[in-house]
Parts: structure tokens; C-alpha cells; sequence
């Protein structure tokens, strides 16, 4: 090490213990020894540092904090569990209008059908890398309500062409608009909840998917059954109302959540402190409208970017099959079309049940990373069920189980949220976590050949080796993040009394690998 740079180190050092304000605090030494040279002005700082220098820090009691988080819960929740449940509805309806007659109408042979489903990932794996780089530099939420809006006028349309090639065009320029939706759900997490609060929560989104299934069931169900008397194919009825559900939910959003939770109308002064202080421990702020070309680079060397890939590559595989196939799957076990539309139902009440659980287990399995493992282990005992059972009740519990399976996609979400920090970084890092997710989402759909038809076994059991590779990337990421954390206390620990925390350091806009007080949530 040059003696320039031991001198920059010794200078950082005096910074860190002189200071008492932010303003005033010029560099940290990051974990690993860098020293890093932070901006003074608001520009390059987070979007919460000027709330947090107004009022200070202040003290939260526990029962004022879980006041506030009721009330989070009751106002931010549902408007985005809404959302989930539409942006879920939209995907997957598809698979129900399968076999209400939509492949009849429009000819579709061979693997045609099976692009439907690819062709709205294809749309969704387009438009990530637009998404990280247009979201920080535009209003974030209003921007998305108004993408909302006109994504849930695309569904609408989906009643309307008279061509396979058109409906296509749709199919896919609506995975384009949503790739703009799904960021949103990781940055409002980051706005309003703490860290352990992270994995919950977002299992409580997801749990609305199954909310999703049970309605979709019910709907198709009867539209099937009084087909006849409606002027319109019933499956193109089904578009409408998931469109017009989409559209009203986006403008709730655009009504009732601002952009940063400082702004909401329906906070107090006091519960906008609170907030403040709840996300302060999560060591990554609201975020910051500046492109950082420093954390853009910082994606590329952490391990982490590439394990977010590989792992939603392959629970999305899984996923963009036996979903986009699902009552395909179950009408090839015997069963009438209606009955294969409400036998859906179980799927969605146990994806329901098992996913809006994870808050709830999550207080006494204080590991998120244990509590994947085991649910998608036990995902993985039910698909070799499916896959390889002869028995068409056995098979049909393991397509019901498999409802569970969104587990997977949960944690990495959770962790690309709670683990990521830097807020150019964490846009980016989610871009390639959805290009993954789209990637499998693109591929799933084409395991099931048509030559495989009507069981698709080959398909089904490409999603057991999915799932045993899932299983073990979980396992390694564990190993990264608890050996990193250990390696960052002893360091601290070394220090003693000269290692202090500079104030305000948490609003700084700094990534995880910059910030000495991150911590990574295992």
C-alpha cells in the first residue's frame, strides 16, 4: 500500500471519530478498507436526509411503533396487495382461457400456445434494463400509477383481435408495462418497513396471487358455464374485468400513496418521524434520482448479482410451465373442463394460506433463509410427486402443493430489498434478479413440448432438477452472508472504542459493500 494511501486512511479515520454531523462527515473506510469520499450535497444524497436533519432522531416506543405499522398495514398493504393479485391475474389468465376455447379461435398449433406465455416474458425481460434506468430519475410511484392505468387498458384490449399475431403484439407489450410495476413493490418496502419486516411482507404480496387463483377459478367458472349467453367469447369477458379491476387500482395508487412517505397526507407529523426512524436501521434510506456509475460497477464484482440470477432463473422455470400449463395439467388427468376451472381453487387457497403465513412464522424462525429452504424443500417432495406419481389424485395434490411454490421468488426479492443497498445499485440489482425471473418465465413455457402432450413428464421433471438447484444456490448464498457478516463485526471488534457511527451515515446513499454499519440479513 502506497504511503498516499495509508495517510488517506488515517485521515478518513479522524473524520469518522471527530465528527457530530452529517454535513460535515467527508469519507468512511468501507469493510473492505476502500476509503470512500461521500457528497455533501442533496443532489447525490438520499431522499430522506433533509426529513431526518430537520427533526433529528427521535424516540420510538414499541407499542408507538407497531401503532404506526398497523396503520401502514391497513393503508399501503391492501393497495398493493390489489396489485399483486391483477398483476398475477393478467399473467395467468391465459391458462384458463386455455380451455375455455381461446386455442381453438385462434388456431394455435404445435408450440404456439406455449408462447402465449413466453411472448408476455419476453415483453417483461425487454423492458427490466429500461425500468432501472428510468425509475430513479422520475417520480417513482405516480410514474408507475399512471403505467398501471394504461397496462390495465392493454388487459382490456385483449378482447379485441382478430388475429393470433395481434393478440401476441398485446401479450407482449404487456409484459413491457409490467417489468415498469414490479420494482415498485421492493421500493415501497424499503419507504415503509424495517428489514425483518421485509420477508413478510413480501410473502403477503405473493399470498394475494393465490387470492388471485381462487378468483380467477370462480369467474372462469361461471363464465364457462353461461357462455352461451353472452354476445362475446367468455374468456374475453375474463380479460375485461381483470383489465378494469387493473385500472381502478391504479388510480388508487395515484390517489392515496405519494412518492416518499413524508409527503402522505394521511401521516401525522410525528408518524413521519416515525417512519424515518423505522427505516433508519435498514442502512438505505428512501433513495436517490442520480445515476451512480460507481455502484452501476459495484453490481458486476458482488457474488450476490450473479446468485440472484441463477436463483430466480430457476424458480421461474417451474413456474412459467406448470402455471402457464395449470388447468391444462389438470384436465389431462381426467377431468371436465368446468371441473378442471374450480379445481384450480385449492392451488390459490394454499398459495394463500402458506405465503400470507410467512409474517407469522417469520416471529419465530427469525432466519428467512431457513424458512425458504423448507418450504421449497417440501415444494420439491410434491413435484416429484406430480412428476413422477401414476396416480392422477396424487398428482393433482402435487399440483395443488406446488401453489406454495412462489416461496423461492419471495426470499430473493426480500434479500435483494433487505440486502442491497446504494439505491442506483439496488435499481440495477433488481433489473437483473427480473431479467432472470423473465428469462425462466421465457424458457418454462417451452419444456412443455407438444410432442410431450397430454403429461409433459419431461417437463415436470426439469422442474424437479430446478428445484434441487434451487435449493442448493439458497444454501450458498446463506454461507456468503454469514461469512461476510462475521468478517465485518470482527473488524469492528477490533477497533473498540474508536469505532463510532457518524450521524446520519444510513442516508447517505451508500451501497452495502461502502456502508461499515450494514449488515446482511440472513
Amino acid at each position: 500500500m502506497s504511503i498516499e494511501s495509508v495517510n488517506e486512511k488515517e485521515k478518513a479515520s479522524v473524520n469518522v471519530l471527530s465528527v457530530d454531523n452529517f454535513v460535515e462527515l467527508d469519507t468512511v473506510i468501507s469493510p473492505s478498507g476502500k476509503v470512500v469520499h461521500l457528497a455533501h450535497d442533496d443532489k447525490h444524497l438520499d431522499a430522506a436526509l433533509a426529513f431526518a436533519r430537520e427533526h433529528g432522531s427521535i424516540d420510538v416506543s414499541s407499542e408507538e411503533d407497531k401503532k404506526v405499522c398497523r396503520k401502514l398495514d391497513l393503508i399501503v398493504m391492501p393497495l398493493f396487495c390489489f396489485l399483486y393479485m391483477n398483476q398475477f391475474m393478467d399473467k395467468t389468465s391465459i391458462s384458463f382461457a386455455a380451455i375455455m376455447g381461446i386455442q381453438k379461435d385462434y388456431h394455435m398449433k404445435n408450440q404456439m400456445y406455449s408462447w402465449t406465455n413466453s411472448g408476455f416474458y419476453l415483453g417483461y425481460l425487454f423492458g427490466s434494463p429500461f425500468a432501472a434506468v428510468i425509475l430513479p430519475k422520475v417520480p417513482q410511484i405516480k410514474f408507475v400509477s399512471i403505467v398501471i392505468i394504461i397496462w390495465g387498458l392493454v388487459q382490456c384490449l385483449h378482447c379485441t383481435p382478430k388475429t393470433y399475431a395481434a393478440f401476441m403484439f398485446l401479450r407482449t407489450f404487456l409484459g413491457f408495462l409490467e417489468s415498469f410495476v414490479a420494482p415498485i413493490f421492493i421500493i415501497i418496502l424499503n419507504q415503509y418497513y424495517k428489514h425483518e419486516e421485509h420477508f413478510g411482507r413480501t410473502g403477503v404480496f405473493y399470498g394475494f396471487n393465490g387470492m388471485g387463483s381462487i378468483f380467477l377459478s370462480g369467474v372462469s367458472y361461471g363464465l364457462y358455464k353461461h357462455g352461451e349467453d353472452y354476445a362475446i367469447k367468455s374468456y374475453k369477458i375474463l380479460f375485461l374485468i381483470i383489465g378494469l379491476m387493473t385500472i381502478v387500482n391504479g388510480f388508487l395508487i395515484l390517489i392515496f400513496i405519494p412518492n416518499k412517505p413524508t409527503d402522505a397526507k394521511w401521516l401525522s407529523e410525528r408518524e413521519k418521524e416515525v417512519v424515518i426512524e423505522r427505516i433508519r436501521h435498514n442502512n438505505q434510506g428512501y433513495g436517490n434520482k442520480v445515476f451512480k456509475w460507481e455502484q452501476a460497477k459495484e453490481v458486476l464484482i458482488d457474488p450476490r448479482t450473479y446468485l440472484y440470477f441463477l436463483l430466480s432463473l430457476s424458480v421461474a422455470i417451474p413456474n412459467g410451465g406448470i402455471s402457464g400449463f395449470g388447468s391444462i395439467i389438470i384436465k389431462s388427468l381426467g377431468f371436465k373442463t368446468d371441473m378442471s376451472l374450480l379445481l384450480k381453487m385449492p392451488s390459490g387457497a394454499i398459495e394463500l394460506v402458506g405465503l400470507v403465513a410467512l409474517p407469522l412464522i417469520s416471529r419465530f424462525i427469525k432466519s428467512r433463509m431457513a424458512i425458504a429452504i423448507t418450504y421449497i424443500t417440501i415444494i420439491l417432495v410434491f413435484i416429484c410427486v406430480l412428476a413422477f406419481s401414476s396416480t392422477k389424485y396424487a398428482e393433482l395434490v402435487g399440483f395443488w402443493i406446488f401453489g406454495a411454490s412462489p416461496c423461492g421468488i419471495i426470499l430473493i426479492s426480500s434479500c435483494v430489498t433487505s440486502n442491497t443497498a446504494g439505491f442506483t445499485k439496488k435499481m440495477i440489482t433488481t433489473a437483473v434478479m427480473l431479467i432472470g425471473y423473465s428469462a425462466g418465465n421465457v424458457i418454462g413455457p417451452q419444456t412443455f413440448r407438444s410432442s410431450d402432450a397430454p403429461k409433459y413428464n419431461k417437463a415436470k421433471a426439469g422442474a424437479v432438477g430446478c428445484y434441487c438447484a434451487t435449493i442448493l444456490l439458497m444454501a450458498i448464498l446463506t454461507y456468503i452472508n454469514i461469512r461476510e457478516n462475521k468478517k465485518r463485526d470482527k473488524a469492528r471488534e477490533a477497533l473498540g472504542d474508536k469505532y463510532v457511527v457518524p450521524e446520519n451515515i444510513e442516508f447517505a446513499d451508500l451501497t452495502d459493500f461502502e456502508n461499515p454499519e450494514f449488515r446482511y440479513r440472513i
